[in-house]
C-alpha cells in the first residue's frame, strides 16, 4: 500500500476562497486561527472601536490567506446563527471578548462582498450591493426599490450608498462592505487612465455617516504599485489616498506556514503518528529558544511523510517573488508534477520513508527554476544549481549538495543554516563518520566551504580574489573614522498620521543619521521644505544628557536620539563603505570586474551589508529613547507618534481641511482644473447654495471641505454669503493674524506671495492647494475694505475694480503677480465719499455705496467709455484756457486711475479744489461740470459736423436720397459713392450715419480719430460736398427722367489768377444760386462802395473777395 493510501489533502486546502460564494457554517471547521489571522482581526476590531476608523486595507502577498480572514470577519457579522457561531468558534477567548465589546450583532450587517475583476469598480461594487440586500431577511423591500437603480458615476455610486446605509439604520446592526481582489481594480482603474475618487470619497463618507459601516479592501500590494507606469507624482498622489486607510499587513510566518501544513496534511488513520527520529534530529540542531522548539515539536510530527526540514523550508520558499504563498505551498501538496509530492505519495511504499530537501530541490529545479531565475533568487540560484550540475559525486553525496543549497538560499527566515547537525537530520544518516565523508569528498571538488563564523556549510565558487581580507582590511583603516556614516545616503521620512487625521494636513518628519551633536548644522536643519517641517537625529555618539535637552528646546522643530544600536549601525555603515572603497580602487576595482565569481561575491556582500544597515537604521530610530523639546522621554514611541506630536505643537494652529484631493502642496492636475472650477464659481455664484456646483464633482467635494463645513459659505435665510461668524477658532486665529496685518499696513500694497508665506509657516502652515481657496474667500468677508491689483506688463501694479477670472487663474499659478491693499478712512473723507455717493448716484440712475469702489468704479467706467478721441484730445473748451486745463487733469487721472483710495481723496480733490479753499458741494459742481463737458464733447463735434454737412448740402427727405442714390450710382470714386450712401441715411434720428459719413471723409474708424484728423475732415467735408453737387449736376443733366424739382440750380464758378512767380492759379468751386431777396440788398450796397474806386481798384477788391471765398470753402 503506498502512502497516497495513508494520507490525502484537506479539500479546503485545494483551492482558493471566494468571499461571493464560500460562505458557510461548514467553511469555518478547520479553519487554522494562527497569530497573523488574530493580530489582523483584532487590530481592525479595535481600531475600529476605539478610533471610529471605517476604512481599512489588508495587505499580503498572493495565497496568504487574506481571503479567508476576510471570510471570518464576514461569519462573526453574519445575521445567520448557524454561521455566525461557526465562525465564532474559530476564535480564542480573547479574541472573543474583543470581538462581543467592540461590534454588535443582533440584526446582522449587512455584507457587500465584492470581487474585483476586468469590469469596473462601480459595477462590481454595485452588483454586489444588490446581492447583499437579496440576502439580508430586513432588506428585502429596499432591494425591490433599488434593484432599478445603476450607478453611472463614482460619485452616484457614493451618493446612492450614502442614501441606502442611511435608510438602513433601524434594520441592521451595521453595513461590511469587502472589497476582495481590489488589485484587480486598481488595475482597472489604472488601465484606463482613472483617479482614485471612488475609495477618497468613500473613505470620507463612511467617517460621516451615522450607520456603523466597516470597509475592508484586500490587497497584495500598496495602491501606489499599481500605477507605477504612470510615474512617480501619480504613484505618490494614490499612496496618499491609501493614507486615508488604515493599512493592516498579513504575512505569514515560517511557523505558522507548518502549522497550516500540518492542518492540511491528512492520515487515514487518526492514530497514525511519525515514529522516526527526523523531527528530534532537526530540533536538536536547530538553535533556538527552547519555546519555540516545544511548539514546533507537535507541529512538525503533523507534517509526515514531509521532512520536517522541507516544512520548514516552504514558509520562507513561499514567500519569494517566484510564489505565492499559501497558494504556493498548497499547490505544491497538491501538485502531480515531475517530482512532485503526489508523486511521492503514489510511488512511495515505505510508511518511514519521508519527502526531503534533495525531493524538493528536484522538485523547484524542475518545475520553476525559469521563474526562480527571474527573481532576485536567480543569481544564488544558479550558483547552486551550477555547483550542483557540474560536480560528479555518488547520488548520496550529492543529495546533502542539494541540501546544503536549499538551507543556502531559504533556510535563514526560519534559523536554519547547514550545520553538521541540520545536514544529518537532512540526510538521516546516523553515522556522523560518513556525513563528514560526504562533505569531504564536496569540499575537496570545491563545491563546498566552511564558514567558521556560522559554523555551516555554503556553496563555494572559487575566485583568484581575496574579497574578506581586502574588507577586514578597510574596515580597520575605518575603525577610528566616522566617514562611513556621513557617507551613508539615507533619506527617510516619518508621516505625522496623527495630525494628519485630526487636520487634513500632510507634514512629515526628515530622519537624519549624524556622528555627533558638534558635527551637525541645526541652522540647515532649521529650514523648512513643502511638507518637511522638523527632524529626528539619531546619533552614534553619547551625547550629554543636558546638552540634548538644551538644544532640543532652542530648536524645537529637532528631535535628538542617542541610537540604542550605534555600534551595529557603524558596524554595517563601515563594511558598506569600505565595499564601496574597495569598488572605487583603480587595481582591486577593475580586478573584481573582470573576475566573475568575485563580482558576484562583491554585489552579494554590498547587497546584504546594505539590507542589514537600513534595517539596523530603523531600528535605531525606533528602539531609541528621543528628546523632543527639552523633554527627554523614558521609553519609546512609535516615530509617527512623535512626529503628530511635533506637528501638533508646530502648527497648533492649523486650520482642520480633510480633503486630501486639494489640502497638499503639490495637487495633482485633475485637482488643479477642479480648483480652477472652484475658485470661478467663487467668483460668479457666491450667493448661491454649493456655488451652484451640481452633481458630485471634485471641486463639490474641495467645496464641502473647504467653505460649507468651515461655515465661511453659510446660508443667511435668503441667500447665500461670505462670513466669518461661526468658524473654527483656528480660522478665527489665521484671519485676526491676517487682519492685524493688513490693518498694520493700511494703505500699502500687500503682494499676496507675502501672505502665502505667513499662512505656510508655523502656526497655521497652510498647504499651496488650499492657499488660493481660503485666501479668496477671507478676501470676499473683508467686503469693500479691499482694493485688488495685478502686476501689468510694465511690471507696476494697476488697480482691479473686483478680481475676474484672470485674477483667480494668478491666484493659482502666480500669487506674486497680484496684490491688495487694506482701506482705512478719514472721517472728513468718509463726508467726501457720501458727496461723490450721491452725485454717481444721479449719474449712473442706481443707488450706490459709500465706498471707494462703489464710487470709483461707474466714474472710472464713465471715463472710459468715452470715445477714443475724447479721451485723447487736448481742447475740449475753446473760449476758457483754466476750465480747459481743469477738465483734461480730471479726465486723465479717472483714465489712468490704479488706486481708489488716491483716486477720490487725493487726486480728484488736487483737480477741483488745488488751493482747499471750496466747499464739497463746490467741488461737486465742479466735478458735475468737468463731466457734462466730457460727456458733451463727442455730440458737440457731431452737431458742428453737421452743420457744415447742410452748408453744402441742406436737402432733405425724398429729394436728398434721391441725389445720394443717384451720385452712388453714377460715381466712380470709391470714398464718394460711401460719402453718398451714408448721407442718404440722414433721415435716421441716430448719429450712426454722421460718425460713418466722418470715418469716410477723415479715411479713419471712429476708435482711431483724434483732433488732428477731425479738423482735416470738418474740412474735406467741402471737398466732397463739391464733388457730391458736380456729380449729381451731371447726372441729372444725362437724366431726361428727372423732375424739374429735382435739378439743382447751380453754376460752375471759376477764378484764374496769376500769382507772384508768374504762374497761374486755377480756383474752381459748384455753387448752388442764392436766395435773390437776401442777395439783392448786399449787392447794392456792395456796388455803391465799389462805385467810389477806380475800374482797377474795383476788380482787385472783387477779385480777393472771391479769392477768400473760394479758399475758405477748401
Amino acid at each position: 500500500m503506498t502512502l497516497a493510501n495513508q494520507y490525502s489533502i484537506s479539500v479546503r486546502h485545494q483551492r482558493s476562497t471566494r468571499i461571493d460564494s464560500d460562505l458557510s457554517a461548514e467553511f469555518f471547521p478547520g479553519l487554522v486561527y494562527h497569530g497573523t489571522a488574530q493580530n489582523a482581526l483584532e487590530t481592525l476590531v479595535r481600531q475600529y472601536a476605539q478610533a471610529g476608523q471605517s476604512a481599512y486595507t489588508l495587505t499580503g502577498p498572493y495565497g496568504s490567506g487574506k481571503s479567508t480572514i476576510a471570510l471570518l470577519l464576514t461569519g462573526l457579522l453574519h445575521f445567520d446563527r448557524e454561521i455566525n457561531n461557526a465562525a465564532r468558534s474559530v476564535l480564542n477567548n480573547e479574541s472573543k471578548k474583543l470581538v462581543d465589546s467592540s461590534l454588535t450583532v443582533v440584526k446582522g450587517w449587512l455584507q457587500v462582498r465584492s470581487v474585483g475583476g476586468v469590469n469596473a469598480p462601480i459595477d462590481t461594487f454595485w452588483n454586489a450591493t444588490l446581492e447583499a440586500l437579496k440576502e439580508h431577511p430586513n432588506t428585502g423591500l429596499l432591494f425591490n426599490q433599488y434593484s432599478d437603480l445603476m450607478p453611472k458615476s463614482e460619485s452616484e455610486l457614493i451618493e446612492y450608498w450614502e442614501r441606502l446605509f442611511n435608510e438602513i439604520k433601524d434594520i441592521v446592526d451595521g453595513v461590511l462592505i469587502i472589497g476582495d481582489e481590489m488589485g484587480k481594480s486598481l488595475e482597472f482603474i489604472n488601465k484606463n487612465k482613472g483617479e482614485l475618487h471612488l475609495y477618497q470619497d468613500l473613505a470620507e463618507v463612511l467617517g460621516r455617516l451615522d450607520t456603523p459601516v466597516l470597509f475592508l479592501g484586500l490587497l497584495h500590494q500598496s495602491f501606489s504599485e499599481y500605477a507605477k507606469e504612470r510615474g512617480t507624482k501619480l504613484q505618490e498622489e494614490w499612496a496618499k489616498i491609501q493614507g486615508r486607510y488604515t493599512d493592516i499587513l498579513y504575512n505569514v510566518s515560517t511557523d505558522e506556514t507548518v502549522s497550516l501544513i500540518a492542518k492540511s496534511i491528512v492520515p487515514a488513520k487518526k492514530t497514525t503518528t511519525d515514529q522516526t527520529a527526523y523531527v528530534q534530529l532537526v530540533l536538536d540542531a536547530l538553535e533556538d529558544t527552547k519555546q519555540r522548539k516545544t511548539q514546533l515539536h507537535d507541529r512538525l510530527k503533523n507534517v509526515a511523510p514531509l521532512h520536517p526540514l522541507v516544512a520548514l523550508i516552504l514558509g520562507p520558499l513561499s514567500k519569494r517573488r517566484f510564489s505565492q504563498n499559501e497558494r504556493s505551498t498548497f499547490g505544491f501538496l497538491n501538485s502531480h508534477e515531475p517530482s512532485s509530492f503526489q508523486l511521492f505519495l503514489q510511488n512511495t511504499v515505505d510508511k518511514d520513508a519521508r519527502y526531503a530537501l534533495h525531493d524538493l530541490w528536484n522538485y523547484l529545479e524542475t518545475n520553476l527554476e525559469h521563474a526562480i531565475l527571474s527573481s532576485p533568487d536567480g543569481h544564488a540560484w544558479a550558483e547552486a544549481s551550477e555547483a550542483i550540475n557540474k560536480v560528479d559525486v555518488p547520488e548520496d553525496t550529492l543529495n546533502i549538495l542539494k541540501s546544503i543549497a536549499l538551507i543556502n538560499l531559504f533556510g535563514k527566515p526560519a534559523k536554519l543554516y547547514a550545520t553538521e547537525a541540520m545536514l544529518q537530520a537532512a540526510s538521516g544518516i546516523e553515522d556522523s563518520s560518513e556525513l563528514i565523508e560526504h562533505l569531504s569528498i564536496l569540499k575537496d571538488a570545491s563545491s563546498i566551504i566552511f564558514r567558521k563564523h556560522q559554523s555551516s556549510w555554503v556553496i563555494f565558487e572559487g575566485s583568484d580574489i581575496d574579497l574578506p581580507s581586502l574588507l577586514e582590511e578597510k574596515i580597520e583603516q575605518l575603525s577610528s573614522s566616522s566617514e562611513a556614516i556621513e557617507h551613508i545616503a539615507y533619506s527617510q521620512q516619518t508621516m505625522a498620521k496623527g495630525h494628519y487625521h485630526l487636520t487634513g494636513s500632510l507634514r512629515w518628519v526628515e530622519q537624519t543619521l549624524c556622528q555627533n551633536l558638534a558635527m551637525l548644522d541645526l541652522e540647515r536643519l532649521t529650514e523648512t521644505k513643502l511638507g518637511e517641517f522638523a527632524h529626528f537625529v539619531l546619533l552614534m555618539e553619547e551625547a550629554n544628557a543636558q546638552e540634548l535637552i538644551d538644544k532640543s528646546k532652542n530648536y524645537p522643530n529637532i528631535a535628538f536620539a542617542v541610537a540604542s544600536n550605534a555600534d551595529d549601525i557603524t558596524a554595517y555603515a563601515n563594511e558598506v563603505y569600505a565595499l564601496n572603497l574597495i569598488k572605487a580602487d583603480k587595481e582591486v576595482g577593475a580586478a573584481i570586474q573582470h573576475d566573475k565569481v568575485a563580482q558576484k561575491e562583491f554585489d552579494s556582500r554590498l547587497s546584504d551589508a546594505q539590507k542589514m544597515l537600513w534595517s539596523s537604521i530603523e531600528e535605531g530610530f525606533t528602539t531609541s529613547f528621543w528628546t523632543v523639546r527639552g523633554i527627554p522621554s523614558d521609553r519609546t514611541y512609535p516615530l509617527s507618534e512623535l512626529a503628530s506630536e511635533l506637528a501638533d505643537h508646530i502648527y497648533c494652529d492649523s486650520p482642520k481641511i480633510l480633503n486630501e484631493l486639494v489640502n497638499r502642496n503639490k495637487i495633482s492636475g485633475t485637482a488643479v482644473s477642479a480648483r480652477k472650477k472652484l475658485l470661478e464659481a467663487m467668483l460668479d455664484f457666491d450667493d448661491e447654495e454649493s456655488l451652484d456646483i451640481e452633481g458630485f464633482p471634485p471641486e463639490k467635494s474641495m467645496y464641502i471641505s473647504c467653505l460649507k463645513n468651515t461655515n465661511l459659505h453659510i446660508d443667511n435665510g435668503s441667500e447665500w454669503e461670505w462670513s466669518t461668524d461661526n468658524i473654527a477658532p483656528e480660522f478665527k486665529k489665521l484671519f485676526k493674524f491676517t487682519s492685524a496685518y493688513l490693518k498694520e499696513n493700511a494703505g500699502e500694497q500687500i503682494n499676496l506671495a507675502t501672505i502665502e508665506q505667513m499662512w505656510a509657516k508655523p502656526p497655521f502652515g497652510i498647504s499651496n492647494g488650499v492657499f488660493p481657496i481660503l485666501l479668496l474667500a477671507y478676501l470676499k468677508t473683508l467686503g469693500q475694505d479691499i482694493a485688488y491689483y495685478e502686476k501689468a506688463l510694465s511690471g507696476d501694479f494697476e488697480f482691479l475694480a473686483e478680481p475676474d477670472i484672470d485674477y483667480v487663474h494668478k491666484l493659482q499659478k502666480a500669487p506674486k503677480e497680484l496684490a491688495i491693499k487694506f482701506i482705512v478712512l478719514e472721517e472728513n473723507d468718509k463726508q467726501w465719499l457720501q458727496q461723490l455717493a450721491m452725485y454717481v448716484s444721479i449719474l449712473t440712475g442706481q443707488s450706490t455705496q459709500t465706498n471707494l469702489l462703489s464710487i470709483a468704479t461707474p466714474l472710472v467706467t464713465t471715463m472710459h467709455s468715452l470715445p477714443h478721441w475724447v479721451r485723447n484730445a487736448s481742447n475740449l473748451v475753446d473760449d476758457d484756457r483754466m476750465l480747459n486745463k481743469k477738465v483734461l487733469r480730471l479726465r486723465d487721472i479717472f483714465l489712468q486711475a490704479n488706486d481708489p483710495h488716491a483716486l477720490l481723496i487725493q487726486q480728484l480733490n488736487d483737480v477741483l479744489d488745488p488751493d482747499s479753499k471750496l466747499t464739497e458741494a463746490e467741488k461737486i459742481d465742479g466735478l458735475e461740470q468737468c463731466i457734462a463737458i466730457l460727456r458733451a464733447a463727442h455730440g458737440k463735434m457731431l452737431s458742428r459736423m453737421h452743420s457744415t454737412v447742410n452748408q453744402f448740402i441742406p436737402e432733405a427727405g425724398d429729394l436728398l436720397l434721391q441725389m445720394c442714390q443717384a451720385v452712388e450710382k453714377r460715381s466712380g470714386d470709391l470714398r464718394l459713392k460711401s460719402f453718398a450712401r451714408e448721407l442718404g441715411r440722414s433721415s435716421e434720428s441716430e448719429s450712426g450715419w454722421l460718425e460713418s459719413l466722418i470715418a469716410v471723409v477723415a479715411g479713419r474708424g471712429m476708435t482711431n480719430w483724434n483732433e488732428s484728423n477731425l479738423l482735416t475732415a470738418e474740412q474735406k467735408i467741402s471737398d466732397f460736398s463739391q464733388d457730391f453737387l458736380r456729380v449729381y449736376k451731371a447726372s441729372s443733366q444725362r437724366n431726361s427722367d428727372l423732375t424739374e424739382n429735382t435739378v439743382l440750380n447751380t453754376r460752375s464758378v471759376s477764378l484764374v489768377l496769376e500769382n507772384e512767380d508768374g504762374k497761374f492759379v486755377n480756383f474752381s468751386k459748384e455753387i448752388k444760386a442764392g436766395d435773390d431777396a437776401i442777395i439783392s440788398p448786399i449787392k447794392k450796397s456792395l456796388s455803391k462802395e465799389l462805385d467810389k474806386l477806380s475800374e482797377f481798384e474795383k476788380i482787385d477788391v472783387l477779385r480777393q473777395l472771391l479769392q477768400d471765398a473760394l479758399e475758405a470753402q477748401g
